[in-house]
């Protein structure tokens, strides 16, 4: 870690800041020709003089008599450490990339920024798909089990406006009076949150594949009919290529294919790789790559690989699908506190159902509509934090881009409805099936951050 390089603080008991003037940046230990630091933010915005938490953030740094600004960004999640993605970006912003110091954030919880830990836990063990009422219990009892070793007191302030106020600091230790912003997916919506807390303190902002800020992330993650015409789409290209991945010569063929082994998984688990998808897993191992259409023959030839196996057909999962199962069912230090701060800031929403039966009622409700996709988060089941702030109303005169996929899995409609609500933004939209739409849209997001 490096070392600590500022501290941003609030007067007690009054509202005046406390800045350190300027921030003592180092190199970043593995990422060269970028540097780092600490910033220390409250731990509680209403409590400044109380518990702090260090948010690692890093800098590329503008080309000398070029810089016109600071550009912080984010890359999503929630969970997502961000203090790479600069570097991430830097191929997509060219020249833009010159104009500014591009910063990278690691939010709090996560990364380096004192990150949450409630222990060991598989992506599998959180993220299940529900088909039976045993598969529900299963996964029931391992979401509770997961909720209930998650007992960091700090995370009753993993909330994204706690996050936006936190960029409001950084800020303020860069010694800038105002900031632009990239952000994609939660780095979009917090985007938009940071210009309703501080609409006098943006510059330019972009924000790519937002979902609908003022909703709940129960309503967010309801997207399983979404999920179902991604595959159908999908499944109409692997149709047209049947004699190469024999998984159909028309879509509804290809839909049963995938239909009978997902049904099978669920009476037999299928071995893969040293692995055992059953009916829960196999349905979010099938979905890898349909979401974005440059990734239609990934998605191909996962899915061969897992008929193959099912036929019980010696298999040597290629390299992307061995990695992704490797992610998916083994404990890893850094994919437990993804989990850990992803689940806190995704379950602190109000908008969730307490206790497992209004899911149940939803795997019911969905399953004609959803019949290989349903969309069941358990976690926030068994969450007992709960944000007390207001819900966010939308309406300022912020300037703001947002770029959006017309075919995500996250519904256009919620872009087109921010766009309404802000006067002075601007929707760009493509024609495409994907979630995050900059290298689709280079040249007007490049050309609006330079202007």
């Amino acid at each position: 870690m490096w070392k600590l390089a500022v501290v941003v603080g609030l007067v007690a008991g009054g509202m005046t800041p406390v800045v350190a003037k300027g921030i003592d940046w180092e190199p970043c230990p593995e990422l060269r020709g970028m540097e780092c630091a600490t910033v220390r933010v409250p731990l509680d915005h209403l409590k400044p003089d109380g518990r702090t938490v260090g948010i690692a953030i890093s800098r590329l740094p503008a080309e000398p008599g070029r810089r016109r600004g600071v550009l912080l960004t984010n890359p999503g999640g929630p969970g997502a450490p961000g203090i790479g993605y600069p570097r991430d970006l830097q191929h997509l912003l060219g020249d833009v990339a010159k104009q500014y110091d591009v910063i990278g954030i690691d939010p709090r919880f996560m990364g380096a920024s004192e990150p949450a830990d409630c222990g060991p836990v598989r992506i599998a063990d959180v993220f299940r798909s529900a088909r039976s009422r045993a598969e529900f219990d299963r996964a029931a009892r391992l979401a509770k089990g997961f909720v209930g070793r998650c007992r960091d007191d700090r995370l009753e302030y993993a909330g994204i406006r706690d996050v936006a106020r936190d960029l409001d600091l950084v800020r303020q230790a860069l010694g800038v009076a105002k900031i632009s912003y990239y952000g994609v997916s939660w780095g979009a919506d917090l985007g938009v949150v940071y210009s309703q807390l501080f609409p006098g303190r943006v510059d330019r902002m972009v924000v790519d594949s937002v979902t609908d800020v003022e909703g709940s992330e129960y309503r967010h993650l309801a997207t399983g009919e979404r999920a179902e015409a991604a595959f159908d789409e999908w499944a109409a290209w692997a149709a047209w290529r049947d004699d190469e991945y024999r998984l159909g010569r028309t879509g509804t063929q290809v839909r049963k294919t995938v239909t009978r082994l997902i049904e099978q998984a669920a009476r037999r688990p299928v071995g893969v790789g040293g692995y055992r998808l059953d009916g829960a897993a196999m349905p979010w191992v099938v979905q890898l790559g349909m979401g974005d259409e440059s990734e239609r023959e990934l998605a191909a030839r996962n899915v061969r690989q897992l008929l193959d196996a099912a036929q019980g057909k010696p298999v040597t999962p290629s390299a992307e699908l061995a990695g992704w199962l490797r992610q998916y069912f083994e404990v890893d230090p850094a994919v437990s506190r993804f989990a850990a701060a992803s689940v806190a800031f995704t379950c602190n929403d109000n908008g969730w159902p307490r206790g497992p039966a209004q899911y149940w009622r939803d795997v019911q409700r969905t399953k004609e509509r959803e019949p290989l996709f349903h969309t069941t988060f358990l976690p926030c089941a068994y969450w007992t934090q709960r944000t007390a702030e207001p819900e966010l109303q939308i309406g300022t005169d912020v300037p703001m881009l947002i770029v959006q996929a017309e075919r995500d899995n996250i519904p256009l409609r919620w872009a087109q409805e921010l766009h309404a609500k802000l006067p002075k933004s601007t929707l760009k939209t493509v024609d495409r099936r994907a979630h995050g739409v900059y290298e689709h849209l280079r040249t007007t997001v490049n050309e609006y951050l330079g202007s």
